[in-house]
Order: structure tokens, then sequence, then C-alpha cells
């Protein structure tokens, strides 16, 4: 097994690479970026659980209300006044589901600091009129 014999005063050194140095304004700017990054992928995940929800409930909810009316609907009412009526719980599901994913959408893509950038572009919008 060979081996490398170095002289008592050479060392083999690494170069370390530095970091670059970044300001606060990166920081800050890099922190918003990250915070919006997550809540769009919060925004991705909601919206694929209430789809994935829905194309599971849905067919347990038309089976569960076939059996339970004898055939096809003829109204769709919580009360149950005629024989056939189917119940509508799938609509309160997909209404609270719907509202949960709005909110998340909001919070990903509307309500977001204003960065310096965005009154850049604003102030040179209204200079343009």
């Amino acid at each position: 097994m060979p081996t490398e014999i170095l002289p008592r005063n050479d060392r083999v050194t690494s170069r370390a690479v530095p970091e670059p140095i970044r300001s606060r304004e990166e920081d800050a700017l890099r922190g918003l970026a990250v915070q919006h990054l997550e809540r769009v992928r919060r925004f991705k995940l909601s919206l694929a659980a209430y789809v994935l929800s829905l194309l599971a409930l849905t067919p347990v909810w038309i089976v569960t209300q076939y059996e339970s009316a004898d055939g096809w609907p003829e109204h769709l009412s919580t009360r149950s006044r005629y024989p056939g009526d189917w119940d509508p719980w799938i609509l309160w599901v997909a209404l609270v589901g719907g509202i949960i994913v709005a909110v998340a959408a909001y919070r990903a893509y509307v309500d977001r600091p204003t960065t310096e950038a965005d009154v850049e572009r604003e102030m040179e919008r209204l200079k343009t009129r």
C-alpha cells in the first residue's frame, strides 16, 4: 500500500471558499420569498386534499343515497318530505372545503407584505400617467 510522505513543513490544506456576505435587505427579501413559497406549497396541498377528498366522498354519497332512497333522486332535501329524497350533505362538505382552499389561496397569492420593489413599480406606473 503506497503512502505519500510529505516533508515536515509542507502542509496539505483545503481552500475554504468564503461565504458571500449578504446585506440585511437581501436577508429580509429571502425571508419573504421563503414565507411566500411555504404559503404557495400549503395552498397546493390544501387544493390537492380538497379535490381528492371530494373524489373519494362523492361516490360514497351517491351509493348511500341511492341505497337509502331506493333509486335516483326525485328531490334534494334535508327534511325528506317525499319518498326518494336525497340528503345533500356533500354540498356542505364541498362548501366548507372550498372556503378553506379559498383562504389558503388568498394567503398565498394576495396577502403578502409590500416590498420596496412593489413601491418602486407603483411609483413608475404613476409617473407614466
